[in-house]
């Protein structure tokens, strides 16, 4: 049976807030969006083994990582599909999708589970007035304002009942969910060793040992997430620079080492940068790309 009480919804980063916006459908794309998310929803949770969140193990395929009471930000703390019709009107905000986080529906299960659905959204999901072309009777038109198109899997599940959350990907998910808080914190010799690395060079030796010596919480985590990533061994320092092209982010490389600098509001955009949590997927070019983040604090 598909899913019952459908919502489709958008998720807009309007600084400092994430703010949800429901998209209002005709019946048609109504019953075929929630036979899609239906089926999406089926082939994600086709999994062997749920696997507590370790940031640190590689996934196989037939697994998920969950979240156990999973703690809710507040935008979704209180939304189900029986609240969701109180959400404002995508309509009216187009101009506004270049700073789309991400798809979710808001539904029930056939066994009236009440159940969240996310699809992850990327740069080229958005098409652009004029890079579009339909059939409508006998020609052909194009788009005269921005369009999107939906994605063909879904990239996380929540369900409120018992605040579990179920995803593929940390580095996706964290793109629309806070999911630093679930990351251990990483301790000053860890700090040091990845501070090490080869594409790192310290901007003076007492930032490090500063930075080691006392690091505050919010450091700990995000040097946490940065290890886990391997972004470090996977990426070169002239690479990740030229990704940071056109955002608010000077990265400074000498002899293909990018300079961690001693400044500690630079340094906590450099870790933001490289955890894609300011610009989510500047790097990769996998997530959809924004240029603002609420902050956590320290």
């Amino acid at each position: 049976m598909p899913l019952q009480n459908f919502h489709l919804a958008a998720l807009f980063e309007e600084s400092p807030e994430l703010i949800p916006r429901r998209f209002l459908l005709g019946r048609e794309l109504q019953d075929s969006l929630k036979n899609q998310w239906h089926e999406q929803l089926e082939a994600f949770r086709n999994v062997s083994r749920l696997i507590d969140f370790n940031p640190g193990y590689s996934l196989e395929s037939d697994e998920l990582f969950k979240i156990d009471e999973f703690q809710p930000p507040e935008w979704l703390a209180s939304r189900t599909s029986l609240t969701a019709e109180e959400l404002a009107s995508v309509a009216g905000h187009e101009d506004k999708f270049k700073h789309l986080v991400c798809l979710l529906a808001f539904a029930r299960t056939a066994q009236r589970e009440e159940i969240v659905l996310f699809q992850n959204f990327v740069s080229s999901h958005l098409i652009q007035p004029g890079r579009l072309i339909f059939r409508s009777r006998e020609t052909y038109e194009t788009n005269s304002r921005p369009s999107l198109a939906l994605d063909k899997k879904l990239s996380a599940v929540y369900f409120p009942s018992n605040r579990q959350l179920l995803f593929k990907n940390f580095r996706a998910a964290n793109t629309f969910l806070p999911l630093a808080d679930y990351f251990s914190e990483s301790s000053g010799e860890e700090i040091r060793q990845i501070l090490s690395h080869r594409i790192l060079t310290p901007e003076t030796t007492a930032s490090v040992d500063a930075l080691a010596a006392d690091p505050p919480q919010w450091f700990r985590k995000r040097f946490a997430m940065l290890r886990a990533s391997r972004l470090l061994d996977n990426y070169t320092a002239r690479e990740i620079q030229a990704s940071s092209s056109g955002y608010d982010i000077t990265i400074q490389v000498e002899r293909d080492n990018i300079i961690f600098p001693a400044d500690r509001d630079a340094a906590k955009k450099l870790l933001q940068f490289l955890n894609e949590e300011i610009y989510r997927g500047a790097i990769t070019k996998k997530l959809y790309e924004t240029n603002s983040k609420r902050e956590t604090g320290e």
